[in-house]
Order: C-alpha cells, then structure tokens, then sequence
C-alpha cells in the first residue's frame, strides 16, 4: 500500500451537539483518526454513557480542560494528556476541550450504543 495524505478538508464532519467529530478517511479498517470538539457534556442526558463493544481507542488531548468518565471512573484532563480506554468499557465526555483518538480497529456506528450509566 501506499502512502496516503487525507487534508483537513476531507473529513466526515459530525455535529453530536456538544460534540463534533472530524473523521478522517483512511484506507484501512485496522485502525482510524479523528478530531473531537467538545462543548459541554457528551453524551448530552448525565443518566448516560457510550457503550464501546469492538474498539480500544486513546485519547489525545490537544486544546482546553476537561473530564472524561470511563466505566465509572472520573479521570481529569488538559492539553498533553492522554487517555487508553480498552475496549468494552463505557464513556462520556464533558468539558471544553479538543482531542484526537485513535480506534483500533476502526471505529464503525453500529459497535457504539448509548445506555444508561450503572
């Protein structure tokens, strides 16, 4: 395979509310890079929590201070951090911040569900 450059311009842009994502298109399904904005809280309802089924992702925070929960867990966050959460745990978001993730594998809709935080 070849080197591949995807330009800012030709992300999947996602508006979630308090969260959009750049997705970029990569030519492999091992892996994917995104852009996140958040602005407030994600998912929106406090009562819950994003369910992530097949993907492992870390979380690179490049802009702002926020909060992040995982399974249950509080983990505090500003520009520099980084964040693994491996796959099956849950997460939300909440702050006004900026970050990259990296999936692995590449994330696809249908592995992420919002329920209801325990």
């Amino acid at each position: 395979m070849k080197a591949v450059k995807v330009s800012a311009n030709k992300t999947s842009n996602i508006d979630l509310g308090t969260k959009k994502i750049y997705k970029y298109p990569l030519p492999t399904r091992v892996f994917d890079i995104g852009k996140m904005v958040v602005d407030g809280r994600h998912p929106e309802d406090p009562k819950k929590v994003i369910l992530e089924r097949d993907c492992s992702f870390v979380m690179y925070v490049t802009k702002g201070k926020g909060k992040y929960i995982v399974s249950g867990d509080e983990i505090k966050v500003e520009a520099g951090d980084v964040v693994y959460v491996p796959t099956g745990n849950t997460f939300a978001c909440e702050g006004k911040f900026e970050y990259v993730t990296v999936d692995i594998p590449a994330y696809y809709p249908e592995q992420s569900e919002e329920v209801k935080e325990k």
